[in-house]
């Protein structure tokens, strides 16, 4: 398993997080999207409907039906419907709850809870190899830890 923590500026988070769910949809990936707060997949839910008129990215959720078809399904259940490998992750780092062997974990979270974040970090590194944890700043992506 492979994880990766993506410590993202506040004022970016929904942007940066839609377009991590784009990267894992070209990379033909099936995904569930997670977050406990409702409000929080709906609004992300939102923004990958309106965050590019020269793309489309399919997903859905239980309301739309045909949820063992959808690429990226939301979520504030510990479910997988669709079959997903990759599972991203925002208020929560409770991956363990879904009980899947998942080929890719990623957690997107704000400064606020970072210090959570860098615990759970050092925790997974003990018994996994592949654990990555990624600060956004001006310049891009940068590797922390």
């Amino acid at each position: 398993m492979e994880v990766s923590f993506y410590q993202i500026a506040d004022d970016n988070l929904v942007p940066s997080v839609v377009r991590l769910l784009e990267k894992i949809y070209l990379a033909k990936k099936r995904c569930i999207f997670f977050s406990p707060l409702e409000d929080r997949v709906k609004l992300v839910d939102k923004t990958l409907w309106t965050f590019s008129t020269n793309a489309f990215i399919p997903h859905g959720d239980k309301s739309l039906g045909y949820v063992d078809q959808q690429p990226i399904y939301f979520t504030d259940e510990f479910e997988n419907p669709n079959d997903a490998t990759v599972v991203v992750m925002m208020d929560s780092f409770d991956y363990k709850s879904f009980n899947c062997d998942w080929e890719r974990v990623l957690f997107a979270f704000g400064e606020s809870e970072s210090d959570q974040a860098v615990a759970l970090y050092h925790d997974l590194k003990k018994n996994l190899e592949n654990v990555n944890y990624w600060k956004q700043s001006s310049k891009g992506w940068e590797k922390l830890i």
